[in-house]
Order: C-alpha cells, then structure tokens, then sequence
C-alpha cells in the first residue's frame, strides 16, 4: 500500500513538471518569431513623423502602420471597438477619404494608407514631437509597449490618462498644467482622456465616497450628486462637470475622446477657443468631423488662446444631461492688463452654472401634454452641486452646495461660466459682496463695479471678489429669468471665509425674496442709449487691449 502511495506522488509530480515546461516551450516559439518585428518596430520608431506640432509639415513614411497602443490619428479616429477590430489587437485606422485637406470621416479600414500629415491617418507618434515616443530598451533596441496585445484596449488601463503619460515622458499631466504661468517659461503638451459614458446620480459610488472638490482635472470618486434627485445621466470620466482643461496661453492641449455611450455619437465642441490652424478639432458634427461612433476615439489637439472658456457636447441634447466641463487658459501676468486687481486667481473659483432637468433631456422634446410638459428646467446647479425642493410635497434635498473658500483682506478672480442649454437667462448675486468685471468671453474689458451679473447660455465674466467683509459665510444666488421663472428655478452656493463658519448666519434665500440686486450687468430692459445707476449694459463695456487697425 504504501509503495502504491509512493509511485502516486512520483507520477503526480512527473505531470506537473511536465505542465510546467510549457510556457518555456511557448517562450522559445514565440522568441524564435520576434526578431524580424523587433528589427520592424525599431525601424519604424526611427521615421521621421509629420506632427500637428510641428506645423504641419509632411515627411516621408514608412507604408506600414506603427505597432504600438498609442496610436496618435492627428486628423482622424482610432478604431477601439473589438467587434470592429477583430484579428488586430490594437487600434485600426479608418480611412483617409475626408470632407476637405485633413477632415477625417468614418470609413472602412485602408490597407496601404500614406503616412503623411493632414491625411485621414497618420502613423504613432504623427502628433507629438520625437521626444514623446515610448522608451526604447538600451539592450534590445526594441519599444517598451506595455500589455501591447490586449484587443479589448476601451476596458484595459492601457487606454487611461495615467498609462498615456507614463509612456510618453513629453506629456503633461493635467494637474501639472493647472499652474502659475510665467514669461518664458516653455509650453507644455498637456495630455486628457475623457471616457464617455452612461452613468447615474446617486450611484453607488457614493455609498463609499463623496467628492470634496469640483472642477478638478481628475476624477477622485466618481460620485455624482448633482441636485440629490436620481436621474440617468452621461458623463466624461463620471464627473460632472467633466474634467477641467486649465493650461496656460501657448501650451499644446491634446484630449483622447473615447465614446462608450451605447447606440450614441458624440463630439465635443470647444466654445471660446479659436482653433486658428486646428479647424478640423473645432467639434461641429458633419462640418469639422464626422461624429464619434460608440467605440471610438477621437484625438482633439489645438492651442488656446487665452481666457475662460467652456467645453461641450455638440450633438444631440448630451449637453443637457451633463457633458461640458471647464477650459481655463491662463497667461502670465505681464500680459494681462488686469492682474494688478487681484491677488489670487485659484484652479478651484470656476463659477460653472448650468440647467438641470430630473430626467433625460430627450423625454422632454419635442414635449407631453399632460405631465411634466414643455421644456424648462426643474433645478440648476453650480458646479455640479445644488439642492432642490419638490414644489407638490416641499420636500428639500440635502446634498450639499458648492463652497468657494476665500482669506480676508485678499482678493480674487473668479471665472463664471453659463453652460445653460435653455434659453433662460442666468442671475448670479453674491450677499454683502460686489463683483469687479474684468474680462467677458475670454477678453479683458475695462472694470466695473456691478452687484449682479445676468448671463445667457455660452456666456463668461471674469470678476474679482475683495474679501473685505466680517468672517463668516455668504450666500451665492443663482436664479433662472425668463421661462425658467415660471418654475422659480433657483440655485445656491456659499461663499466661506478661511476659518470661518461654513453655513451662513442669515436665512437661504429664496426666489421671490431673493439677495438684494444693486448694480446689474447686462440688464433685460435694454434701456442702454443713456447712463445708469443701476445698471451697465454690455454695450458699454470697452476693451481692456488696444485694438490695431490693419
């Protein structure tokens, strides 16, 4: 018995031994096989690429597509979706048939395309200087491509931000271009991936974590809590807003777009930038580009001029139901004729106002006729947060309001963004502070001293806020004008002093007992062919910069 128990483990352990050669056999097969692709790819990571940085300028390419998982379509997509891509594992280019020099449509597969720039596909590394390509192992000479056969790249970390900059040491990431600019210094490529997806407020994300902070470039928790009221909703990287693009003037912004919103197209339209020599990434569907397909990805890159501006979907209602963000582009103070009227201008005051409906934007149009008719929104939120009081039971949500901290005796620029999809207009009153106007939609105007900013959708005001009120906590009333009165739709925020309490002494106030106006900008009366106390029409704001006559 016992002998019979010996020869049972000797013959157990021979299988396993066995078993365990096989993946040394397999790497020798597949080692016998690598040297003709190595002495490829390395070929190929020495040609010379046409670059969007670098003025477009076609160089001479080799026919055969670069094999590697950053494939950079300067001007067109990138196939990600496996059922499209089926027996190649990594991104397959579409087509160079486009609407005019450099314009991408969607198409089928080229087998020969010419690698050149301005045509629908380029090779790798055809937008980023050769200082951006993928470390190459000194005792091979081969590329470093990490989990380069994954075919399902959309649900690998390979697609993330995180592995982009990893691989490519002349990328920025985004909290390293959310910075002081300073003359001189030399632009960045600042890289974004924006994953668009369904998602939902009040998911369970936030059973496990609430978001301390918006308008951040990263996603930290993914827990949207919009209003407190649960609704479907789309998202970039389960934010909303969506990550904030903040660089400074002359800095190369490159954003991946990847579309996982099932049966839905997409593009994102960049409003305020003025995309000179970056037309094709302007976002209008069937114009610039044709739409991001469900499973795409689509590379946008342009330099900003500088300003506040805001970012968008272009298609459909998917603006309504939470795809727009921030894009904030600094420039150093010497050339901003206003910087000597504030101390601060902080990543975290971004004002980003916009309409919220309680369910999707495409229930509402073209409208019902009994229940919830027409198209005017229920809510509003700043920044992504709010609260909203059921008008048939009054019951109140208690998610939180957004929070702008501020130091007494400073003063700060803040950045005020309509995002609004509806045509409402948009009146923003902060207690016991006056705003000093600065800049509208990107330029800087002559100061003035208002208590009330009224805004329409696409619209930005810079302003400067002095802290020079008693510690403590004031309240920030949004309230919607216009169609969106009939609702008495409103919206609050809080403006803290550092140390101060973080809920204001006085009552919220609410829509017909609101904060008290004073000095309105852009009032709706357009009484403005005379001078008033009360009110400055836009009208009679003036250029801060000399304007030359050409």
């Amino acid at each position: 018995m016992k002998r019979k128990g010996f020869q049972q483990v000797i013959t157990l352990f021979s299988v396993m031994a066995i078993f365990s050669d096989f993946p040394d056999i397999e790497a020798v097969r597949v080692a016998s096989s690598q040297p003709k692709q190595r002495a490829k790819d390395s070929q190929s990571d020495l040609t010379p690429s046409g670059s969007y940085w670098q003025q477009h300028v076609a160089t001479p390419s080799s026919s055969t597509p670069f094999e590697s998982p950053f494939y950079s379509a300067t001007h067109g997509l990138v196939q990600t979706h496996p059922s499209l891509s089926a027996g190649h594992p990594r991104p397959v280019p579409l087509n160079s048939n486009s609407l005019g020099p450099g314009v991408p449509v969607a198409g089928a597969t080229s087998g020969n395309p010419s690698l050149t720039a301005g045509s629908g596909y380029l090779n790798s590394r055809g937008s980023l200087p050769n200082s951006a390509r993928y470390p190459v192992n000194k005792i091979t000479g081969t590329v470093v491509e990490p989990n380069p056969k994954s075919p399902f790249r959309h649900l690998d970390f390979s697609t993330s931000a995180t592995a982009e900059l990893r691989r490519n040491p002349a990328l920025s990431a985004p909290d390293e271009c959310a910075r002081a600019c300073r003359e001189g210094e030399p632009p960045r490529i600042c890289y974004y991936h924006f994953t668009l997806e369904y998602y939902t407020v009040l998911g369970a994300a936030c059973q496990v974590c609430t978001p301390n902070a918006t308008n951040t470039v990263w996603s930290h928790c993914q827990c949207v809590l919009a209003d407190g009221v649960e609704r479907g909703i789309l998202t970039a990287n389960r934010m909303i807003p969506g990550p904030s693009i903040q660089v400074c003037e002359n800095d190369k912004v490159v954003i991946d777009v990847e579309n996982h919103m099932e049966g839905m197209e997409v593009t994102i339209h960049w409003h305020g930038i003025w995309q000179r020599g970056s037309q094709y990434y302007d976002g209008v569907p069937f114009v610039t580009q044709c739409p991001i397909q469900q499973g795409n990805t689509f590379r946008y890159q342009w330099t900003g001029n500088a300003g506040t501006h805001f970012w968008h979907a272009h298609t459909g209602l998917q603006k309504l139901d939470g795809l727009y963000g921030s894009v904030v582009v600094r420039q150093p103070p010497s050339r901003d004729p206003n910087s000597h009227l504030y101390d601060f201008d902080l990543t975290t005051h971004i004002m980003l106002i916009s309409d919220w409906l309680h369910e999707d934007a495409a229930e509402r149009y073209p409208g019902r006729l009994a229940v919830n008719t027409g198209q005017d929104p229920e809510s509003m939120l700043i920044n992504g947060k709010g609260q909203f009081r059921d008008p048939n039971t009054g019951f109140m949500t208690n998610t939180p309001l957004e929070i702008f901290t501020i130091t007494p005796g400073r003063r700060y620029r803040f950045r005020m963004i309509n995002a609004f999809a509806s045509v409402c207009p948009a009146q923003v009153t902060i207690e016991g502070h006056g705003m000093t106007v600065i800049a509208t939609d990107g330029e800087p105007v002559h100061p003035v001293d208002v208590n009330t900013i009224i805004s329409f959708s696409g619209e930005r005001y810079d302003f400067v806020i002095t802290a020079d009120q008693p510690v403590g906590a004031y309240w920030i009333q949004l309230r919607g004008l216009g169609e969106c009165g009939i609702r008495r739709a409103q919206q609050l925020a809080i403006l803290r002093y550092a140390r101060g309490p973080y809920q204001p002494a006085s009552a919220p106030p609410t829509y017909d007992v609101g904060i008290p106006q004073g000095v309105i900008l852009n009032p709706l009366d357009a009484i403005c062919d005379r001078k008033r106390q009360d009110a400055i029409c836009v009208s009679n704001l003036k250029n801060a910069k000399k304007i030359f006559c050409v």
